[in-house]
């Protein structure tokens, strides 16, 4: 859900209030709109999930050892988004950590830079606009470059990349793969409580 605010944003939370920034893929957001997040609300993004896990009969988040072979059906965006909910609830050295569900977050990044290169890793073709948000949230903070990856349908080839994601390591934390991996960490903020959208900052042509 979607507000507009009257009242400047200091006031109406009485908070420090933490600006991060967001590519605003949809084209829908404006200048003062409030989304309403947290208490478990699910976020557009979580909606987006959810249409494709309930195609294949899945109304909660399973177990490794619970998972329908209807899994097999989902697209790759699907696919990645309910393995890594089934690591963030389920693997051992991430269950205990105050994480934060994709499926609840509101997305953004820690600068106009980092949200001009998060469209061209994602091979945007359109002139998105990037927006200030604001929000008494500090935010998740994950290296995004761990998913930014190819992997076959094999959870021995995924496995270490989720879990390192979930653990806030960072690519260059590991001297292989940021041997290979050129383009370095891209830190992505994982927002779940309410957000306050504020100027345009920047439209970023491809």
């Amino acid at each position: 859900m979607a507000l507009f605010l009257t009242q400047p944003i200091h006031a109406l939370f009485g908070k420090t209030m933490n600006k991060f920034f967001h590519v605003d893929i949809s084209q829908q957001l404006r200048p003062g709109m409030s989304i309403a997040l947290g208490r478990e609300r699910i976020s557009e993004f979580g909606r987006k999930c959810w249409k494709h896990f309930k195609c294949i009969g899945l109304h909660e988040i399973p177990t490794l050892n619970s998972l329908p072979s209807s899994v097999s059906l989902l697209d790759s965006f699907a696919y990645r988004e309910l393995y890594l909910e089934i690591f963030r609830t389920g693997h051992p050295e991430v269950i205990n950590l105050k994480t934060v569900s994709r499926l609840n977050a509101f997305f953004a990044v820690q600068s106009i830079k980092d949200a001009q290169r998060y469209i061209e890793r994602s091979n945007f073709s359109k002139n998105l606009p990037i927006y200030e948000i604001h929000t008494c949230d500090a935010g998740y903070k994950v290296d995004s470059t761990w998913l930014d990856q190819q992997f076959p349908r094999d959870l021995k080839a995924f496995n270490y990349y989720y879990k390192e994601y979930w653990k806030r390591s960072t690519i260059e934390s590991d001297p292989h793969l940021s041997h290979h991996e050129k383009r370095g960490s891209l830190i992505e903020v994982l927002i779940a409580s309410d957000v306050v959208i504020g100027e345009l900052v920047s439209r970023h042509s491809i």
